[in-house]
């Protein structure tokens, strides 16, 4: 295989890997919100473990999951001329990163601060 093929190969690969590596935060975000809406509303957990829970899964998924968006426009911006130019890379190119990031942060925030706002009162 000649290096450009192996390149494109390999540019291929790890845009799969940032995808699986984003669907993995944000399913485990998603599932840990969900256990923690369970323990909050069945049982009498106590307010400080499920509030550290609560803090701590945010602060991953928001880590996680912006670091990785921040991969994907740091691929999209290396893209060599032949996938830049490609229907793909043109709407990769116009992605709204920044509107993404922020709706996905939002989102967390806000299970986050109700969940604690009802360990609270």
């Amino acid at each position: 295989m000649e290096n450009a093929a192996l390149d494109r190969n390999t540019r291929a690969i790890f845009a799969g890997s940032l995808s699986r590596d984003l669907a993995t935060t944000t399913a485990i975000g998603v599932i840990s919100n969900l256990v923690t809406l369970y323990l909050i509303s069945i049982t009498g957990a106590p307010q400080l473990a499920i509030s550290a829970i609560i803090i701590s899964t945010f602060l991953f998924t928001f880590l996680s999951g912006t670091n990785t968006m921040d991969q994907f426009k740091a691929w999209i911006a290396d893209m060599d001329e032949q996938d830049a130019n490609s229907h793909s890379g043109k709407l990769a190119k116009q992605a709204p990163f920044t509107m993404w990031k922020t709706v996905y942060s939002l989102t967390f925030l806000a299970v986050a601060v109700t969940q604690l706002l009802e360990v609270w009162t």
